[in-house]
């Protein structure tokens, strides 16, 4: 039975919204290990705060139609169909045997992506960018990632799928991942702020970012996310109040982007 918690901002560590204060000057980095994966959740290393998120029945999500339609800038736009009868419209860019999906928080869509896609699709992967409904709720969300994953494997004969998400679109990523039947090799997780139960479920390569000085509840949650994820993963704090895809218009976008590209192309490269 797998686990869905509502996006709405009412808990301790949801809501998705940006906090600003003054940023750091040093950059907190936790190496990635590379002890084989386990489902046992780590001790806790940093402070951190407790999260408690209602048990819901899972279903198991399969992607059907698709249709390719008009050229939207430097990609072209496509939808696919999830398994709870919704037409989801995406961008893709590039083509190859390894695509990489990028999944915005609410407060972007998935136009905000197109630099950090075309640069993916430059170095001869796949990118796929797809919004999200800001007002439907986790469980929506998460299957919309799952009929994409689905989507760039049986339609774009994708090999190796890389999911990065920002705020809620990290979140969707994560339940996403430990859907039945959804098979994601990587995952970038920015600025994550709920379902940390979640963690330990977690498959493929994982990159946790978050800013130091971004709102506690998005530090804490993505420390805890870390901690209780399986390996191999690592985590980047980086020195900004940015938060999600926000970090890409402080000082450290270049830094970000680079980490998604360089871990791109390790889960690419197997």
């Amino acid at each position: 039975m797998k686990l869905f918690c509502g996006l709405a901002a009412t808990g301790s560590l949801a809501g998705c919204t940006e906090d600003k204060s003054p940023a750091e000057n040093t950059t907190t980095t936790e190496p990635e290990s590379t002890a084989p994966a386990t489902r046992t959740t780590p001790p806790s290393t940093e402070t951190t705060e407790s999260t408690t998120e209602p048990t819901t029945a899972e279903p198991t999500t399969t992607e059907s139609t698709t249709t390719e339609t008009t050229t939207q800038s430097s990609g072209k736009e496509v939808s696919f169909s999830t398994n709870d009868d919704r037409t989801v419209k995406g961008t893709l860019y590039g083509s190859g045997s390894c695509a990489v999906l990028f999944v915005p928080g609410d407060e972007s869509d998935r136009a905000a992506w197109e630099p950090q896609a075309s640069t993916v699709a430059g170095e001869g992967h796949t990118a796929l960018t797809v919004s999200l409904d800001a007002s439907s709720r986790g469980v929506t969300k998460a299957k919309t990632v799952a009929g994409a994953v689905s989507y760039l494997r049986e339609k774009q004969s994708a090999k190796t799928v890389v999911a990065v998400g920002a705020s809620s679109g990290a979140s969707a990523i994560v339940r996403a991942n430990t859907l039945s039947g959804t098979s994601i090799d990587g995952s970038a997780i920015i600025s994550v702020g709920d379902a940390v139960s979640y963690a330990p479920e977690l498959s493929g390569r994982l990159l946790f970012v978050v800013g130091k000085n971004d709102k506690k509840r998005y530090v804490q949650a993505t420390s805890m996310m870390h901690q209780q994820a399986p390996n191999p993963k690592r985590i980047e704090k980086l020195p900004t109040d940015g938060h999600g895809r926000g970090i890409f218009d402080t000082d450290q976008g270049s830094a970000l982007e680079n980490m998604i590209i360089k871990f791109s192309n390790t889960v690419c490269s197997g």
